[in-house]
């Protein structure tokens, strides 16, 4: 039986601080030790329920394991085999205790506390959006939708590097096929199966999620019946190529 493990939770007038700091200078960009120690003994980190406790030993090695993410050589750097390993490393974190994953507060204690060198390394405070980036809960923040897309995908599919950015951004932005698997992974193999690149691709993911959540308001789109599933993406795939390849759209 995989033990659950509870990790510190960083109040929002605390995460708030943390956050001006570090957008206002990169200096802040550190790990700092004694904060983690600070943080992680004040009387409200951990919820008052079953688990065990992260102790400072195990965010350390979490710590550690996370930095491997980072090429040794600077002009190593890759965006996006950064974001492939630090997903991963994430992903196993979380094994058995998906649902503190799913807190917000926990996310700005790993941004900000375990993991802020990191997280502005990955987005420096000048990029667009980076106040998003570094608020936990926020679709956009840089480490918690990396975990989202292992969550929701799977390793076989995030490793098969056959989604782009433009991919992860249209199919987990939207509630329906983010909170279901199935119909997530459905969509995947629907913009595989169009055969369409670059522009095409884009165009294509994005006219076949709008078709789906508009079929979501008038039939049952669930994991229940795989056949019900089977019949409604292959006719989704076909209305998305015939509006497609009848001209441009507008919207």
């Amino acid at each position: 039986m995989i033990e659950k493990r509870l990790y510190p939770r960083l109040p929002s007038d605390h995460a708030s601080a943390l956050k001006r700091k570090l957008l206002q200078d990169p200096r802040h960009a550190t790990f700092d030790p004694a904060l983690l120690d600070e943080v992680i003994n004040d009387s409200g980190a951990f919820p008052p329920t079953g688990g065990r406790r992260m102790t400072m030993g195990d965010l350390l090695t979490l710590r550690e394991d996370c930095q491997q993410s980072l090429p040794s050589e600077t002009n190593q750097w890759s965006s996006s085999a950064f974001d492939l390993q630090m997903g991963r490393t994430l992903y196993e974190t979380s094994t058995g205790s998906p649902g503190e994953f799913g807190n917000a507060k926990v996310w700005d204690f790993l941004t900000l506390v375990l993991l802020p060198d990191l997280a502005i390394t990955r987005f420096p405070k000048e990029a667009r959006g980076a106040t998003a980036r570094l608020t936990g809960g926020n679709r956009r923040h840089v480490f918690q939708r990396l975990w989202r897309r292992w969550q929701v995908f799977g390793p076989a599919i995030v490793e098969s590097n056959l989604l782009t950015e433009d991919d992860y951004v249209a199919i987990l932005e939207r509630s329906l096929t983010s909170q279901k698997k199935e119909v997530a992974r459905r969509t995947v193999t629907a913009i595989r199966l169009s055969g369409r690149t670059g522009s095409a691709r884009r165009e294509y993911t994005r006219m076949f999620t709008r078709q789906l959540i508009q079929a979501s308001g008038i039939v049952d789109i669930s994991s229940d019946d795989p056949a019900h599933l089977d019949g409604l993406f292959k006719r989704l795939g076909a209305t998305t190529n015939e509006i497609l390849d009848s001209g441009p759209t507008n919207n």
